[in-house]
Formats: C-alpha cells, structure tokens, sequence
C-alpha cells in the first residue's frame, strides 16, 4: 500500500517534535532507516491520517517512485513501529504465517527481483512507479522457515559487517585531514 498523498504531508520538518515519516532518501543501501534526516508532522496531522499509514514492527517499506533507487527496502523495527511512510513509499506487511519478514527484506533486494521490479514499473518514463498491483504479482519463492531464517540472518550479519566497515572508513578518512592539519595547518596555499 502506498502512503499518503503528499497534500495530506504537506508541513513536514526536520525539528525534533512530531511523528516521522519515512520518505526514500532515508532507506539506506543496507536495508536500514536512517533516522539521521527523517522528517516529520506534526501529532495531529499524523493522527488524522487513517491508521493503515502507520507501520508497525516487521513491515517491509519499499521505495516505490523514483528516478534512481526504485525498491530500495528496509525492515520497520519496533523503534519506528507508529511511523508513517510517504506517498513514494509502499508498506509490505507480512500477514503469512509461511513467510518471515527479514526473508522478505533480502528477498525484494536480490538483483533478479529488482530487475522484475524496475521492468514492471512504467518502463520508459522519467519518474520508475511501482504499483500495489504490480508488486502483488511478484512470485516469491518461499523455502521453509528454517532455511528462510538461516539466510536472513547470514545476510544480516553481512549488512551489519559492511556498516562497521564503512563507518570505520569515514572515521579514518577524518583522522587523516585531522593528522594533516594538525601537522601543517589549514593555510590556503594561493597566500590569500
């Protein structure tokens, strides 16, 4: 289901107060939120909106419109449980008893699904859409639980192995500049 109307969004924010919305930019390339720049409404717009746009722990937000990035996903965990999501965002909730939602998460980021994602959504045109009807003909193809679990987990730990990795390299990128300059100093070298 995709989010509200962006005219139902209209007086988003970056402040701290209010309910936050995820929007595409704050899916991450590992499948995470990041909470860093969510905007947000206020609590009366949020609880004016109908219930079915708050997420809940285990859904699966998908990026649905955009010109680059079309499925990004990320699962919604118990912290963002009561967030909405943006019209350029589809929620996935896992309502089989047959199907983890973690499974679900890596499954929609496997270059095949991708591929059959981004070939369904209005192929040709500037703005990629995916829509409900065309993510419900997506064939999932569903192991047992067990196997389901063991793969979501191993991906997992993979995702959180390349986070530490990268936040590791932009930490050493800024102690290097930091050793320069303590050493030489900032002075522009043009002698301005």
């Amino acid at each position: 289901m995709p989010g509200p109307s962006g005219g139902l969004l209209e007086e988003l924010s970056t402040g701290i107060e209010g309910v936050p919305v995820i929007s595409p930019p704050d899916l991450t390339g590992h499948q995470t939120v990041d909470t860093s720049r969510v905007r947000r409404v206020s609590k009366e717009t949020a609880d004016s909106l109908a219930t079915r746009y708050r997420l809940r722990e285990g859904d699966v937000v998908l990026v649905r419109q955009s010109t680059t990035g079309l499925g990004r996903q990320a699962l919604v965990t118990r912290e963002q449980q009561g967030w909405l999501f943006a019209t350029s965002c589809l929620r996935i909730a896992v309502t089989s008893d047959r199907l983890l939602p973690s499974y679900l998460l890596h499954y929609l980021g496997h270059a095949p699904v991708r591929r059959w994602l981004s070939n369904r959504a209005n192929p040709g045109q500037a703005v990629e859409t995916l829509t409900t009807a065309n993510l419900a003909q997506l064939p999932v193809l569903l192991p047992g639980l067990d196997s389901q679990q063991a793969l979501a987990g191993a991906l997992d730990e993979i995702n959180t192995q390349l986070r530490t990795h990268e936040e590791l390299s932009r930490r050493l990128g800024l102690l290097s500049r930091a050793v320069l300059t303590a050493q030489l100093g900032d002075a522009r070298l043009d002698g301005h």
